[in-house]
């Protein structure tokens, strides 16, 4: 399903809610009038009064909670497509061609690095890194060694300088872009509207 065709529906199903509850609170506030009529003898005309002005009141209520829900609905189908683009922009990044992979992790670990860090390979991507990280790193002059082994993780590597370890994946590289990512996503898919 387009995500066009998502939206209009998103926005269809909260005016059929809110249409829903607001034919509801007319029909209520109806039967309560009819029930205060009944009711009311000739100096019933203030209770009449009282008793519409609630079911109005009721009404608006209802309509206003009608309209938050659908706002909450359009903004949660808003996190769902918003969250499906940036897992499939990781997905990308981790498919990139070997150099290019390498090419992409060489600058964020030269953006991490002071010199002399060893580099840990992630299990996965150990022999496509191995292949085309250090031209990768040379190229950016980042001063790292790469241990022989595969480490424990998946995807990325790890950079160590004593105590300190650094990630550096896909996920992560994602992560620490997501505030603009997540802007330039709505501007894209959702034509620009803003989350409130």
């Amino acid at each position: 399903m387009a995500l066009a065709d998502i939206l209009r529906r998103i926005d269809r199903d909260a005016e059929s809610e809110s249409s829903t509850v607001v034919i509801t609170a007319e029909e209520d506030a109806a039967r309560k009038r009819d029930e205060v009529e009944k009711r009311a003898s000739g100096d019933g005309e203030d209770l009449l009064a009282r008793e519409e002005a609630k079911a109005h009141e009721d009404a608006r209520t209802r309509i206003a909670a009608a309209r938050l829900r659908g706002r909450d609905s359009v903004l949660t189908e808003k996190r769902t497509l918003i969250e499906r683009v940036l897992i499939r922009a990781v997905s990308q990044l981790e498919e990139l061609p070997d150099a290019d992979y390498a090419a992409l992790v060489a600058r964020e670990v030269k953006s991490s690095t002071r010199g002399g860090e060893r580099l840990f390979l992630g299990a996965r991507d150990a022999d496509r890194l191995r292949a085309h990280l250090p031209a990768a790193l040379a190229d950016v002059d980042a001063d790292v060694e790469i241990e022989d082994f595969a480490a424990d993780f998946e995807r990325g590597v790890m950079l160590e300088s004593g105590r300190t370890r650094v990630r550096i994946s896909a996920e992560s590289i994602v992560a620490a872009r997501r505030e603009d990512l997540e802007a330039l996503v709505t501007t894209v898919l959702l034509d620009g509207d803003a989350e409130d």
